[in-house]
């Protein structure tokens, strides 16, 4: 939980798809933060067709996303008697919503290591798995269960794009520091270096950037932000936990350097 006042004059960037930001803006704004959303990216909903297998041991849905453009179109009668597994506890409570019982899912953190930890997700030899996901993204998934002679296939259902035009940030926000900025994926950070004129970027490597994971964080290093804080999962109220406590740790550290230097002598004296 956090105070009502946790992040009060707080000025934070969140770059979260349409649709996909209300909750964590609601947690931001509640918590007291001032919040602009600027997606980085728009999900477009792709039709292919259903691979021809014959049966399905489990399910695999690898984010909110693949929930969201892949049950409605999944027959009844493919489901049978698969199990479900979720790459993340958000994309669990998205798979529940939509009246799934979902037999696997890390409790806490998200992604294809920590669900091929859970011994719930037992698809091991002789297993038909099917993975409902996104265009691209990373491979571990599906090779890791080849390598543990599960038979994988894969069903592509959205794909991730950089919408049009810049970010479009008001004059008013960047004529004061940003305090932080929020990215939740590789492509949306990606998506965001793209949007960002050279003075918005300088403007955004100011910030705190908070994220959901190492590899993120380690992208965002990389495009030169300092030390970003990583949030234990990708649900909206770890990811504020995250802003609140990176950012109390910003206020601590300048309070501690200011007790450190003391105060200065006047040079006129």
């Amino acid at each position: 939980m956090t105070t009502a006042d946790a992040l009060a004059g707080r000025r934070i960037l969140v770059t979260r798809p349409e649709g996909q930001a209300d909750g964590l803006i609601h947690c931001l704004e509640a918590a007291g933060a001032a919040v602009l959303h600027r997606p980085t990216l728009q999900i477009v909903a792709l039709a292919p067709a259903l691979p021809a297998i014959p049966r399905v041991d489990w399910l695999v849905f690898t984010s909110p996303n693949a929930v969201r453009h892949g049950v409605g179109r999944l027959p009844t009668e493919r489901r049978g008697d698969a199990r479900v597994a979720a790459v993340g506890p958000g994309t669990a409570t998205a798979a529940r919503r939509q009246g799934l019982a979902v037999s696997a899912a890390p409790q806490s953190g998200g992604g294809a290591d920590d669900l091929l930890a859970e011994a719930a997700f037992d698809a091991g030899a002789g297993a038909r798995v099917l993975i409902i996901r996104g265009e691209g993204g990373r491979r571990r998934l599906p090779e890791a269960l080849r390598e543990r002679g599960a038979t994988v296939d894969e069903w592509v259902v959205y794909r991730r794009e950089v919408p049009s035009g810049g970010l479009a940030i008001p004059r008013e926000w960047q004529a004061r520091p940003l305090d932080c900025t929020i990215v939740t994926s590789t492509s949306g950070l990606s998506g965001l270096l793209g949007m960002a004129g050279s003075g918005a970027l300088e403007w955004l490597q100011k910030s705190r950037l908070v994220t959901v994971s190492e590899r993120i964080a380690m992208a965002a290093v990389r495009a030169g932000w300092d030390a970003p804080g990583i949030a234990a999962g990708a649900d909206d109220q770890a990811i504020t936990r995250a802003v609140c406590a990176a950012l109390q740790r910003e206020s601590d550290e300048q309070d501690r350097q200011g007790r450190t230097e003391g105060p200065r002598d006047d040079p006129g004296r």
